[in-house]
């Protein structure tokens, strides 16, 4: 972080919006608080009506956000929930927003308001797939559920392009190294004693079930099956690009039939992380294009790069299967194959790239997965849903405790053929000739890396003469936050987050 050059930012706010939401009912039960959902304030109200259109948005490039309350007295803020970046920072630049019209839909946070904020003197950029966000950086109060986080450090954007809302990032700091780390929030949590240890749990859930959780300093073993497999991470100078995430090594691909059968791949080796942040699944070329040959009735469509199906295959009772160890991660056909814009056309949620391989959203909403940056691994598992039971993550060697999911887990497959080849590269054998879908817009993954600039190079000094920092300072490189749903909206799912027993933190979110 530098030092900024002037100092005044905070001195004129952006427009807050002129009402906040209602914060969510609290409930306490069994030794803990769990928070109702809320509408969204400027989305329109006929929720009953739009169910089955909710689903669609949720296969189109759903965006995961959580709600949280920042400032003193409390705002109510919805911020992307990102595992691929660590920072947190609010208030994006609405007009330059790709989406204006949504992005004022959210308020933004008056920091005027805030008694109990301060400066720090710091500013940064952080550069994004699609866009990039100048902050300066603050202190205050974040709240969780009834849980309050003090002092900690948060931007305040004041110059960001193509990014509707802000991000509340929980990676671990991508060089760990370097002297401007700061504590992010899950870093303020463990050492406030909120929780154990930096350790959390993730459930997107599948499309056909729109409420997912969140749980910080916990797991729950209602909401997978089988057993926890520890994955260790890699270290970064082991990764794709040198920076430090949630890395691990992925073993083996398949695909499972309607009818039970399946083809499973020879052995791989491939560093992926997986990034609620990203859309889509990227992965090497071999391996995409293993997929989509062997994908019932895909076709390539090499204008947009993707692999077409039909989508009534996501109806069919078929999984494109991820193998880590002997863990097999099942993402059946309805998860992955997501529907475009036009209302027609379907495309598998997968893309090619041999740079920076992520397991995005089409992935993640089959994968339970407990992140544990205090002992460097993720611990992952068929995610399911049979009910609620919260298990507190400890500190130390063992924090993740070795619990099995309470779910029953399906059958094994039964496996024939001659495996998929997941390591040579081919031309594609079914071409899709016809005319080309818009699926530009729900493309998601890494996007290039950015840097830390002064603050005149960010337009608040009087000179805005770029700093060497900027090409030599800490980058940021994070993934593609952003897809489109099919009426256009870029953001679909609020998490209301809630509190248990003061070491579990727990959110629920909604598929808006």
């Amino acid at each position: 972080m530098l030092p900024l050059v002037l100092s005044s930012l905070l001195l004129s706010p952006a427009v807050a919006a002129a009402a906040q939401r209602q914060r969510s009912v609290i409930s306490r039960g069994d030794g803990f608080l769990r928070a109702s959902i809320n509408p969204i304030s400027g989305v329109p109200a006929l929720r009953r009506r739009q169910i089955s259109e909710d689903v669609e948005n949720q296969k189109t490039g759903t965006r995961y956000a959580i709600d949280i309350g920042i400032g003193t007295p409390e705002q109510t803020i919805t911020l992307i929930l990102d595992t691929g970046s660590p920072d947190l920072w609010v208030n994006p630049t609405c007009e330059t927003a790709n989406v204006p019209k949504e992005c004022g839909q959210y308020p933004q946070f008056d920091y005027t308001k805030s008694t109990s904020l301060k400066t720090t003197g710091f500013a940064d950029i952080l550069s994004y797939g699609k866009g990039n966000a100048s902050i300066e950086y603050i202190t205050d109060t974040i709240t969780i559920g009834s849980t309050k986080v003090k002092d900690q450090i948060l931007g305040v954007n004041f110059e960001s392009y193509d990014i509707p809302l802000g991000i509340l990032g929980l990676s671990p700091p991508m060089d760990p190294s370097d002297p401007e780390n700061y504590p992010f929030l899950l870093d303020t949590m463990a050492a406030e004693g909120i929780i154990k240890s930096r350790a959390f749990s993730l459930d997107l859930r599948s499309v056909t079930e729109p409420e997912g959780a969140i749980i910080f300093g916990g797991l729950d073993t209602g909401k997978f099956s089988g057993s926890l497999a520890r994955l260790p991470m890699l270290d970064p100078s082991q990764s794709p690009q040198g920076f430090d995430r949630y890395w691990i090594v992925l073993t083996g691909v398949g695909l499972t039939l309607p009818d039970g059968t399946s083809d499973k791949s020879g052995t791989i080796e491939v560093p992926v992380f997986p990034d609620s942040g990203g859309t889509l699944t990227r992965l090497p070329t071999p391996i995409f294009q293993a997929f989509g040959e062997s994908f019932p009735g895909a076709q390539f469509d090499a204008a947009s790069g993707f692999y077409i199906v039909d989508c009534a295959v996501g109806d069919e009772a078929g999984s494109v299967d991820f193998y880590f160890g002997s863990k097999r991660i099942a993402v059946p056909f309805n998860d992955f194959i997501w529907h475009l814009a036009d209302g027609q056309s379907c495309v598998l949620g997968l893309l090619s790239d041999d740079d920076e391989p992520v397991l995005g959203d089409s992935f993640l909403r089959a994968a339970y997965v407990v992140h544990d940056q205090d002992n460097r691994a993720l611990h992952m598992a068929q995610a399911a849903n049979c009910g609620t039971n919260i298990v507190s993550i400890g500190s130390g060697k063992n924090a993740v405790p070795s619990v099995t999911g309470d779910c029953t887990a399906a059958p094994a497959p039964t496996a024939v053929g001659g495996g998929l080849d997941a390591t040579a590269t081919r031309q594609p054998t079914n071409v899709f000739t016809g005319s080309s879908p818009d699926a530009t817009a729900i493309g998601g993954g890494p996007g290039p890396a950015g840097g830390r600039t002064t603050a005149s190079a960010v337009g608040l000094g009087p000179s805005a003469t770029p700093s060497a920092k900027s090409a030599a300072g800490r980058t940021i490189a994070v993934s593609d936050i952003y897809g489109t749903s099919s009426t256009g909206l870029k953001v679909a799912v609020v998490l209301v987050a809630a509190v248990v027993d003061k070491e579990v933190l727990s959110a629920r979110f909604h598929k808006r």
